[in-house]
């Protein structure tokens, strides 16, 4: 009714049509009222952000439900009969903001670690504590993608420590070596500190050795990552299925069940299921109501997007930058590997390399993969 007042009495305009570039990520804000103003009613701003393909259309919807109340959706209608839900909502806390009101919080993340980093470098009095600063800064400045300074202090790090007390920097310098797509040399540097991790904790009672395995939890997941890159999937799952983390718990154990639903859509081969991770899969689909919960039932082939951006509004900025960078790739994955649709894949690569969530391992995989 609303719309057709408007139209009628006011002479408003109500729809209009517009060309858009295709592959280029864009974003549609609709809003009422004014948000800067409380005397008066207002609802939105309400964002949605996708990546138009060539020779489709689309429709958004805003829809205006009340004094305070409103709703945005949009939809593929290039097939008329048969609308297709796209997009993903974006959180604008007011008119004008961007995806992050203040810039880029996991650049500023690690640019803060980094400085932090360095001034524990200036001031250490021992070589291990030198070592461990170092091991710091090159982390960050790995994850700010200054990769080839990164390998120059971690190896700077190796050199001040016994190699029998290298496993840590060793697990850092195989993620760096990641970063800069060179995956055998990670696996290299890795697969020997697995080896031992594994044999210790075979000697251990089971609830010892998974806290045994958990000791070494970042180099088992960049393994992992590497042997996916090497397309090596039965390495991948072995691999996956030794990353150990109780202390972070069901949200480490849901994450490890998504890569693996990834690693099976790949591998084609349904001879490599792990009994304990299919499990895992089942169960924190059904059970999980968190961003990994939510995607594992994406891969079961529901539509889990509404409430992705429900939970992401809650998130810290840091947070909510690094979900959406594992919901871009993995939902951009299963549209490419189970879906066929690489030009789907393609699209939530270039919404991914929008978001630039820097450190994510997911990003790094994915500008590889997802092309």
């Amino acid at each position: 009714m609303t719309q057709k007042l408007n139209k009628a009495f006011l002479r408003a305009e109500t729809s209009r049509t517009v060309n858009v570039q295709a592959g280029v990520p864009i974003q549609v804000q609709g809003l009422f009222g004014d948000d800067t103003d409380h005397r008066f009613s207002s609802c939105g701003p309400l964002v949605t952000a996708f990546t138009p393909e060539t020779g489709h259309t689309y429709n958004v919807d805003f829809v205006f439900n009340g004094m305070q109340s409103c709703s945005q959706s949009l939809t593929d209608i290039t097939v008329r009969d048969k609308p297709v839900p796209v997009g993903r909502p974006l959180h604008c806390g007011s008119r004008g903001d961007g995806i992050y009101a203040d810039g880029n919080p996991l650049r500023t993340k690690h640019e803060r670690a980094l400085k932090e980093a360095r001034k524990k470098v200036a001031a250490a009095a021992t070589a291990a504590d030198k070592a461990s600063a170092l091991q710091d800064a090159a982390a960050a400045l790995d994850s700010l993608g200054k990769s080839d300074e990164a390998l120059a202090r971690i190896d700077e790090a190796l050199g001040l420590v016994d190699a029998s007390r290298s496993k840590d920097l060793i697990a850092t310098k195989a993620g760096i070596e990641f970063s800069v797509n060179n995956p055998q040399q990670a696996l290299a540097l890795l697969t020997p500190e697995i080896e031992k991790t594994r044999q210790f904790a075979a000697n251990n009672p089971q609830l010892a050795r998974v806290g045994v395995l958990g000791t070494y939890t970042e180099g088992f997941i960049t393994a992992t990552f590497a042997h996916m890159q090497l397309e090596q999937w039965k390495a991948a799952i072995d691999t996956l299925a030794d990353a150990e983390s109780p202390l972070e718990g069901p949200s480490f154990y849901a994450y490890r069940a998504l890569v693996y639903r990834y690693i099976m859509a790949r591998a084609h081969d349904a001879s490599l299921a792990n009994q304990r991770l299919e499990h895992d899969a089942q169960y924190y689909a059904a059970n999980d109501k968190n961003q990994y919960g939510l995607l594992l039932r994406t891969w079961q082939g529901e539509d889990a997007l509404n409430e992705l951006s429900i939970i992401n509004a809650g998130l810290s900025a840091e947070d909510r930058e690094e979900a959406e960078a594992e919901e871009q790739f993995y939902l951009g994955a299963y549209a490419k590997f189970v879906k066929g649709n690489a030009d789907a894949g393609r699209n939530r690569l270039a919404i991914l390399d929008h978001i630039a969530p820097y450190g994510s391992i997911e990003w790094i995989y994915g500008k590889r993969v997802l092309q």
